[in-house]
């Protein structure tokens, strides 16, 4: 018993001082759960507050009641301001919602617009613009929407449905059907005449301000009452793609396997070690520069390459559209494979071992993309975490496929911030590289 307890301590020590080791068992798992913990778990308030133009332009208190209800919304956060070039804060309108959604500043806007509600209304009408580039976050805002304004105005249905029977019945029959309907609630049920008929034909807003939330609704009612809210939706951008899923996801996708590609290239230095091959090389007349260079160059070459052959497997499979914008794309391309040979070079400097160089950059490359928006929306993370994720090369890489494979975005479009910030992290990311190359003398 004695010697496996002693084999069993020498295991123990030899997994302590295994740093990789102990991170990629504990820590990986421990940051990944309260990514995931973030999106599908936590109370209110632990997931992050997707952004939403809201812009009232009708005088109503109906209208004001339901902008504070949104304002107060746990998924979203009201913006009905935004800077000029001047500094200056200024009041959006509709034709400015309509314009941020389509730059890609906000996700959607919607818009009370100055018919939303009047004496003579059957309906509530709203304007709703929207860009779906993450579906996730596109059904949530809809739904958030549609769920204050279902369980906020319940009693307001019966006033939009008698008016709307008005304007097929006319006038005469509609007054006569709620004058027997008067009549039977006062025979039946002792209710004051005057009173039923003044509930159903008139609108109190202090009433409705004052009623408590009715959350659910069911699908039969949904249906019925979808006649009396009129939603003018328009999808502003990118309404003309075929496969929208793909083109919204395929950039992040290929972002993360081109890390492990070109990591893997990187710290094949190591096996070069290993076997030999290394000492061979720097006997020839060849310097060390030269060989780190040669890495950098191949290794920038098989990204272009895989990202390349990556989206047209999704063009010839899932006809994504590629080649509208082919040239920015590839610009993309080159800057995102080069911040993400840097990546591989720093870890190979960093590394002590190849066990070590793979545990590190697989634990990096993980939680990079889960935070940097490979797997989802960065807006549906907590604010801390959507400042933490602008610092991974993975977030304004997937930013930068989005503008170019979604929004169609031009080569000024794209060069601030996504192209300058991308080709930033390559060079510093390499000066750090060869300093750490230098510093330890891995080759």
């Amino acid at each position: 018993m004695k010697n496996i307890f002693q084999l069993f301590k020498k295991d123990l020590i030899r997994f302590l001082k295994d740093k990789t080791a102990v991170m990629l068992t504990f820590l990986v798992p421990a940051v990944l759960i309260v990514i995931f913990g973030s999106i599908f778990g936590g109370g209110s308030g632990s997931r992050g507050k997707i952004p939403i133009i809201v812009v009232n332009e009708s005088g109503v208190d109906l209208a004001a009641f339901l902008e504070t209800e949104i304002d107060s919304s746990n998924s979203l956060r009201s913006v009905k301001n935004y800077t000029d070039e001047n500094g200056n804060e200024i009041k959006i309108d509709h034709e400015k919602a309509k314009e941020l959604v389509i730059n890609g500043n906000y996700p959607a806007a919607l818009v009370f617009p100055f018919d939303f509600f009047a004496d003579t209304s059957s309906a509530i009408k709203f304007v709703y613009y929207y860009d779906p580039r993450n579906e996730i976050e596109s059904q949530l805002i809809q739904g958030t929407i549609q769920k204050t304004i279902f369980s906020k105005i319940p009693s307001l249905f019966p006033l939009l449905m008698q008016r709307e029977a008005k304007n097929f019945l006319g006038e005469a029959l509609s007054d006569s059907f709620n004058s027997d309907i008067a009549n039977m609630m006062s025979n039946y049920f002792g209710a004051n005449k005057d009173s039923v008929i003044e509930s159903i034909t008139n609108f109190d807003i202090v009433k409705l301000t004052q009623q408590s939330d009715s959350n659910s609704v069911n699908n039969r009612q949904a249906d019925f009452i979808s006649n009396l809210i009129k939603f003018d939706s328009e999808q502003l951008v990118g309404a003309e793609k075929k496969n929208p899923g793909v083109t919204r996801i395929v950039g992040g996708w290929a972002i993360m396997f081109l890390l492990f590609t070109l990591s893997g290239t990187a710290t094949s230095i190591f096996e070069e070690k290993q076997d030999g091959t290394l000492k061979r090389i720097f006997c020839m007349p060849i310097s060390r520069s030269q060989f780190l260079w040669s890495k950098y160059i191949f290794a920038i070459l098989l990204g272009i390459v895989q990202l390349s052959v990556l989206f047209l497997f999704a063009y010839y499979l899932y006809d994504v559209d590629i080649f509208s914008n082919f040239l920015n794309l590839m610009v993309v391309i080159l800057a995102s494979a080069g911040a993400a040979v840097a990546f591989g070079m720093v870890i190979t400097a960093y590394a002590k071992s190849l066990a070590q160089a793979s545990g590190i950059s697989t634990l990096i490359i993980l939680i990079m993309s889960a935070l940097g928006g490979s797997w989802f929306p960065v807006t549906l993370f907590p604010e801390w975490m959507q400042f933490a994720a602008k610092f991974t090369l993975t977030y304004w890489s997937v930013e930068a496929f989005l503008q170019v494979l979604w929004r169609d975005a031009s080569f000024t479009d794209i060069v601030f911030p996504y192209l300058v910030i991308l080709i930033g992290i390559a060079i510093l990311i390499n000066y750090l590289a060869l300093y750490l190359f230098k510093k330890r003398q891995v080759v």
